[in-house]
Order: structure tokens, then sequence, then C-alpha cells
């Protein structure tokens, strides 16, 4: 549990190198979570190509902290011969979270950035690895070695918990 109450969003990277030991720990966990019917709709692209981690920033507003991240994971839905495609969100969401809190444990700072469901993200991871159609960009999560640590805020709140009523 300490890894999920530490966790936080990092923003700056340090220059120190993320080796591919630290990546195959975070894609092992990634490959952990849940799944509807054990499915697996996912895939990951594991960037270290400057110029495409620089294009990956320009995704959205709030992908700045991409550009200086040694490594970055694209998460990617593949609806292709779902049993339970409502679902394949939900896997990706959990599969994302396994690396946040791995990536927490290994010493490595994060950030998750959403891409589904905004269309223009999509079509912009889409078009830069040249996707199928009936593969969804789901978010993108720059990897790298702090420059500082995140703030980490306690977001319990006993007012949002309910027994046994609303």
């Amino acid at each position: 549990m300490d890894e999920i109450m530490k966790r936080g969003n990092t923003r700056k990277f340090s220059d120190r190198p993320v080796d591919d030991e630290a990546v195959d720990r975070l894609l092992r966990a990634a490959m952990q979570a849940r799944a509807a019917g054990n499915q697996k709709p996912w895939h990951f692209i594991v960037v270290r190509n400057e110029a495409l981690i620089k294009a990956l920033a320009h995704n959205s507003m709030a992908a700045g902290p991409v550009r200086k991240a040694p490594v970055v994971l694209v998460l990617l839905g593949d609806e292709r011969g779902l049993s339970f495609p409502e679902s394949w969100t939900m896997d990706l969401a959990a599969s994302a979270e396994n690396i946040l809190i791995e990536a927490e444990h290994l010493g490595l700072g994060t950030q998750w950035i959403s891409v589904y469901p905004h269309e223009e993200r999509i079509r912009h991871i889409r078009s830069l690895f040249d996707l199928p159609l009936e593969v969804t960009p789901f978010c993108i999560i720059p990897v790298g070695y702090p420059a500082d640590r995140p703030i980490r805020l306690n977001h319990y709140d006993a007012t949002r918990v309910h027994r046994d009523s609303f």
C-alpha cells in the first residue's frame, strides 16, 4: 500500500536513463491487470526515440512532461475479437494503474496522460504509429527518474464513504 499512498505525478525528469529491465517490470505489472473474460485487449509501444517522444509531447496541453522523459509508454486497446468489447477501457485503466504503482515501487516517476476518448489525441497517436482503426490509443505514460519528488496529497475524504446506504 505504500506505493499507492506515495505515488504522485512527475512533471520533471532527471537525465538518468531507465534500463530495459525496469521497463520490462512495468510491462509485466501492466499485463497482470484484470481483464474482462481474460480478453487482454492491450498492446504497448515503448518509445525511446527522441523525435517520437517530442511528437508525443504535442499530443495535448497536458502532455508537456513527456518532452523530457527518457521513456514513454503508449497504451493501446485492440478491439478486434473481444468477447466483452464494452470493457476494454476498464482493462486498460487497470493496466495503466499497475504501471504507475510498479514505477513508484522502482523509484521511477510517471504521469498518466489521457488520450482516449479525445478524438484529436487519438488521431495524432494513430498517425504517429500508423495504427489500424481497431487499435485505439488509450493513454501515454512518461517514465523516468524524477528530477524532484512530486507533492503527494492525501485524497481520502470520509464524506465520500457511505455505509449501507447513500
